[in-house]
């Protein structure tokens, strides 16, 4: 009879598969040098004494070698090293490292808690591995990882879990027949919690999912960025809204003389970021409380459009040197179009209109989460990363330094109120607007760490030289792509002893040479609005292309120019009885009276807003200034406008005169007085 080896001898072949199978070469490495010194010693003596075994040495040199016997040696690749690893790995070298736990604790007795609470340990364990406990413990896993559903919030809380548990329990007899967790005094809590807590590590795509929402599950397959396509110059242009972090006010004229400030709801900036040269290709300050596809139309149109700097009242040396938006520091880019234009899935982003205007105009691709080929998602700063790195660098760099700001989360207020400080130090909207301006326009000469420390511009313009060909947009269509087009039917006629018209946007457009066209009177006709801050005149085209002619708005809408979106505020006012409009008023200069007549308590109206800057702009624009509004100063309307033009001729701005204040007799345009500036200038 064989005599069996004795455990540790170098006769036996105790590994399994002999000792010459083990490679551990294969084993999975460690980091000795991030291990304490003395834990670092321990490991370097298991490593050295795993080495020698395999290799065959004696006891004897395994032990003035490593100061380990033969067999502690044999244990430790056994029990520790060529364990297998929740990974699907071996331990490896990682079975060697001292204080490693490779097996978990096994209960053997059934657990007898004491007075004290000593004697429960493994006590759950020992519960699951019962009979009773196993189909238990499948239907608490099943808990764990279920989805919440109908008014269950979104983050999967312990307690609820916790108490089905117990509650399950209960029914099973164990606080009956006085069995754990009901011998101990929080019932186990803690560890029912630590349990949750490995179920869901055992499966992260789960957790990521009950723990961090879809936002997380699709951050967790995204990739790390080093995949993303190159991209030339225009390729790719990203486009979202930010709402200013900032309180400003307006200075609105007082009945009783002089200025009274009124406070501005915070308002949302449009802009478009190429992505290849990380510049600003244009923007736009929407005064509406939430963005319209009108204002994306818009930013989109200033990004086509010919840029030019402000005349500033705050700072005569605000812009850096070379600043500007691409338009005006090279001007073979004005008009130049893009392939893709990257955005949420914001409605006023992705309706027809906006699709529409940028196939037709742009010749680009809109890149929409609603999409079926599209990788974007809705309210993912991920899919738009540079955009948004450009809302954080705009707030962090200018409107968080000011001190009516009110950063981005409540806690950065830090006990101020913006509001008060914005009234207190006269930050006006004219004062935003010309901040976000310089902003905008010096970090396109700002260098960029993404682009070799080159500014934006100065990337773009070593990408696409002037020889390089470009697609450019029509000029005459960017001019007409915010306006609004509409079929209508021609009304009137004898029958009714009307004046031929059209009913349109809220308003009843005609003119002389649609009083002669008899012919036309029931057909349906294209009106289309060439100017979106002047809808007091439409042209008229029929169905076969032939322009037909100008018309005109009737009173009270034929006088001050203004948008649809103003026309629309003032009809929404007078159906809440909140104005009246007669044939023989103004509707533009009733809003004015209606918006400084209030008692300062509400924000100023955005359509009065709108009103200020539309009138502003060709105020300026008539005298040949560019285009920005003087704070203190309140541009207002011409009571005597032009009488429509002739057909096929453009219809003439209108010079901006004073409009008389609700009981004051005449306004001042000029600054009533000299309010102090902002301290943060």
């Amino acid at each position: 009879m064989t005599k069996p080896s004795r455990v540790g001898s170098r006769s036996a072949s105790q590994l399994p598969g002999g000792v010459q199978d083990i490679d551990t070469v294969a084993w999975p490495r460690v980091d000795a040098d991030a291990l304490a010194p003395n834990q670092r010693a321990i490991f370097m003596r298991r490593r050295i004494a795993i080495k020698l075994y395999l290799e065959g040495a004696s006891d004897a040199d395994i032990r003035l070698e490593a100061g380990m016997a033969r067999s502690n040696v044999y244990r430790l690749i056994v029990e520790r090293c060529l364990l297998t690893h929740s990974d699907g790995d071996l331990y490896g070298w990682r079975g060697a490292l001292p204080h490693l736990r490779v097996v978990g604790y096994h209960r053997k007795t059934k657990p007898r808690a004491g007075e004290d609470g000593s004697g429960s340990v493994g006590s759950l364990q020992w519960l699951f591995a019962s009979p009773q406990g196993r189909e238990l413990e499948q239907r608490l896993r099943k808990q764990i990882l279920v989805k919440a559903e109908g008014l269950a919030g979104p983050v999967r809380l312990k307690q609820p879990l916790f108490r089905w548990l117990i509650g399950e329990l209960r029914e099973l007899g164990y606080e009956r027949r006085g069995e754990w967790p009901f011998t101990v005094e929080k019932l186990g809590y803690v560890t029912i919690a630590a349990y949750i807590d490995r179920v869901l590590a055992e499966n992260p795509a789960r957790q990521r999912l009950l723990l961090g929402g879809e936002e997380a599950r699709r951050k967790a397959i995204a990739g790390d960025g080093t995949g993303r396509p190159h991209l030339e110059p225009f390729d790719r242009v990203e486009c979202d809204a930010h709402k200013l972090d900032v309180r400003m006010v307006v200075a609105v004229p007082s009945p009783h003389g002089g200025h009274e400030m009124r406070k501005v709801h915070r308002l949302w900036v449009i802009v478009l970021l190429d992505v290849a040269s990380r510049a600003a290709l244009g923007y736009h300050l929407s005064l509406r409380r939430e963005c319209a596809a009108e204002d994306v139309l818009r930013a989109i149109k200033r990004a086509l459009s010919p840029w030019t700097p402000r005349k500033l009242h705050f700072s005569e040396s605000a812009y850096a040197e070379g600043a500007g938006l691409p338009s005006f520091v090279a001007p073979h880019l004005i008009g130049a179009c893009w392939d893709e234009l990257s955005v949420d899935g914001a409605l006023a982003n992705i309706c027809d209109r906006v699709e529409t205007a940028l196939k037709e105009v742009v010749g680009c691709r809109l890149l929409k989460p609603q999409g079926a080929e599209s990788y974007t998602s809705r309210r993912s700063k991920d899919d738009r990363p540079f955009i948004e790195a450009f809302f954080g660098r705009l707030a962090a760099g200018g409107f968080h330094r000011l001190a009516p700001t009110t950063g981005s989360r409540p806690a950065d207020k830090r006990g101020a109120d913006p509001v008060a400080i914005a009234d207190a130090t006269a930050f006006q909207l004219e004062y935003a607007e010309e901040l976000l301006d310089t902003l905008i326009a010096n970090y396109n000469a700002t260098p960029h760490s993404g682009l070799g420390y080159r500014s934006p511009l100065a990337q773009l313009q070593f990408r696409v030289p002037p020889s390089q060909a470009l697609r450019r947009a029509d000029p005459d269509s960017v001019k007409r792509m915010v306006g609004v087009r509409r079929q209508c039917t021609v009304l009137g006629g004898a029958r009714t002893g009307r004046r031929p018209y059209f009913n349109f946007a809220n308003a009843r457009y005609s003119a002389e040479w649609l009083a002669l066209r008899t012919d036309l009177l029931g057909k349906p006709l294209w009106l289309q609005i060439e100017d979106e801050d002047d809808a007091r005149f439409a042209t008229v085209s029929d169905g076969k292309g032939l322009f037909l002619g100008v018309v005109r708005a009737a009173p009270p809408w034929h006088q001050t120019p203004h948008s649809l979106f103003v026309r629309e505020s003032i009809r929404a006012l007078e159906r809440r009885r909140l104005m009246h409009l007669s044939a023989r008023c103004d509707a533009v200069e009733e809003l004015v009276r209606f918006a400084e007549a209030n008692d300062g308590k509400l924000p100023a109206h955005p359509a009065y807003l709108e009103v200020r800057r539309i009138l502003t702009a060709q105020a300026q624009a008539q005298a040949g200034v560019a285009v920005g509004a003087t704070p203190l100063s309140v541009p207002v309307a011409d009571t005597h406008a032009p009488e429509a033009p002739e057909p096929g001729v453009e219809p003439a701005s209108v010079v901006a005169a004073p409009i008389p204040a609700a009981g004051a007799t005449q306004r001042r345009t000029g600054p009533a007085r000299n309010l102090p500036k902002a301290k943060t200038w």
